[in-house]
């Protein structure tokens, strides 16, 4: 993946490494890519005047409550206590920001399903249809709009739509399928609101929502998630 602000390009430079397995029950490993907005210099036509542009506030995903994201937690996941497992999530920025888009990438060994809700945050009081997460809870709202790009017709693995974005000249012959990541992005821009929540940032609160199948065992398989807003 390439760096910083090149991770803000259209989805068609997605790009990445080789993952290596990590031996651990039924783990989702998380790399959270923090994206921050760089600004960029107007040259007048002339080419002899530069006008000085001040640098945007970062745009950054974090745990829920805006916290640091080694606090979201997705390691460890005993499958066979229930067929579901709800994430909270966020985006923010210390000032309001231009729209961002939303992306998921993971890969398909384990044989998770991932969604993306909006979320808000509940009254303390609340017992139902919660999520809690760091000692608040958050109410899950509707499926955030997008879709994968490159979901085979089985809508099981990927196809081999961006294979050199991710791997480079490593062919396919030695990628596993699982391996091969899918690459979700939202079907439009998502913009952050225009007030702080007691956090003191202006946040976007999201859950993932991760389903699977009797299929699925407490074995030492491992899938690797990116999230990223830019």
């Amino acid at each position: 993946m390439e760096q910083q602000n090149r991770t803000q390009k259209d989805t068609t430079k997605w790009s990445g490494r080789k993952k290596r397995a990590i031996a651990a029950v039924a783990v989702a490993a998380l790399a959270l890519v923090v994206l921050p907005v760089f600004a960029w210099l107007y040259m007048q036509r002339s080419m002899e005047t530069i006008t000085k542009v001040n640098m945007p506030y970062a745009l950054l995903i974090g745990a829920g409550d805006a916290k640091p994201i080694q606090q979201l937690q997705l390691s460890n996941i005993d499958v066979s206590a229930s067929k579901s497992k709800d994430v909270v999530f966020c985006v923010y920025s210390e000032k309001p920001s231009k729209s961002y888009d939303l992306q998921l990438a993971h890969t398909t060994n384990i044989g998770f399903t991932y969604e993306i809700y909006t979320a808000t945050l509940a009254d303390s009081n609340a017992s139902t249809d919660v999520v809690e997460c760091l000692g608040k809870k958050y109410k899950k709202g509707a499926p955030l709009p997008g879709g994968y790009l490159n979901i085979d017709a089985n809508k099981r693995y990927a196809t081999d739509a961006y294979h050199e974005e991710t791997y480079g000249n490593y062919t396919n012959s030695y990628v596993q399928q699982s391996a091969e990541p899918l690459y979700w992005k939202t079907s439009s821009p998502v913009t952050l609101p225009d007030k702080e929540d007691d956090t003191g940032y202006y946040v976007n609160y999201y859950i993932l929502h991760i389903t699977w199948g009797d299929d699925v065992q407490n074995n030492k398989e491992t899938d690797m998630i990116y999230l990223m807003a830019g």
